[in-house]
């Protein structure tokens, strides 16, 4: 563990949403961890099943939870951008992690990465890999390396999901005003793709760590899986979104921007799709 000055308060944002079967193992992987010096923010999202009371259950100083009384959004992918905006207004970490509330860290996740952010001063964003649970499955844990794109035509990067993310309090301040013309424009991307794409063609100062650090829950109940794990009519329109969000990020940048041919498939059978 990182002990002194170095030893700063780290700031937990737990996005929650009828995640009652892992809950627990959320929460007990953030107060375990060997880096002490931690705050956990729990955004309740208007849970309908028994997230609420398991939350309730928490008596502990470092831990702050927030029950929302109404959804903003009939968007998953807006709501999760909105607890975001909100946990961060409630924290007061100089680091600041995400996670969701079906995930879970490994107990050296903020001490390993928190020594990453000491070696480097200039870093103001870091990432690690998800190892995969599926609780379905045979295997109950992956690691999965990731397909890391050497050029991409100008569309998106590989990013993993949100829950591996950790930033400098600084930089997602920064971060969430530069993407802030993108809060309800598009409604079917989750937070992982906007930061990260923005991050990929914008900043320099970032790691994206070959440790793996934390569990990602492949829930059979999760909007992801719901709804885009095959190439459906969502998938599509998605995958539309990405294009275009990466275009409006260039033109704000004024940067050029070139579209390739994945661009004119991806309208093409959007438009398709619509007929």
């Amino acid at each position: 563990m990182i002990i002194g000055k170095k030893n700063v308060l780290v700031s937990i944002l737990v996005n929650n949403f009828n995640n009652e079967k892992y809950l627990d193992k959320c929460i007990n992987s953030c107060i375990k961890q060997t880096y002490k010096n931690i705050e956990l923010i729990i955004f309740d999202d208007k849970s309908t099943d028994n997230s609420k009371n398991i939350l309730r259950k928490y008596k502990n100083n470092k831990i702050k939870i927030i029950f929302n009384k109404k959804k903003k959004f009939n968007s998953g992918p807006l709501n999760q951008l909105n607890s975001i905006y909100i946990s961060l207004k409630k924290s007061k970490g100089k680091y600041i992690f995400l996670l969701d509330g079906d995930d879970y860290f490994l107990k050296n996740k903020i001490s390993q990465s928190i020594k990453t952010f000491n070696l480097n001063p200039k870093i103001v964003f870091l990432q690690d890999n998800p190892i995969y649970k599926y609780d379905n499955k045979n295997v109950s844990l992956k690691k999965i390396k990731p397909k890391r794109k050497i050029f991409v035509n100008h569309t998106w990067p590989f990013f993993s999901p949100t829950s591996t993310m950790a930033f400098k309090r600084d930089f997602l301040v920064k971060l969430l005003t530069k993407i802030a013309f993108s809060k309800s424009l598009f409604d079917q991307m989750f937070f992982d793709a906007r930061a990260f794409i923005y991050i990929y063609f914008f900043e320099k100062n970032y790691v994206v760590s070959d440790k793996y650090l934390t569990v990602y829950n492949q829930n059979l109940k999760g909007d992801t899986l719901k709804n885009y794990q095959k190439k459906n009519k969502k998938w599509w329109a998605r995958r539309l979104q990405y294009h275009c969000y990466v275009d409006s990020l260039f033109k704000r940048n004024k940067k050029t921007h070139f579209k390739f041919i994945d661009y004119y498939i991806t309208l093409l059978i959007n438009l398709i799709l619509k007929i």
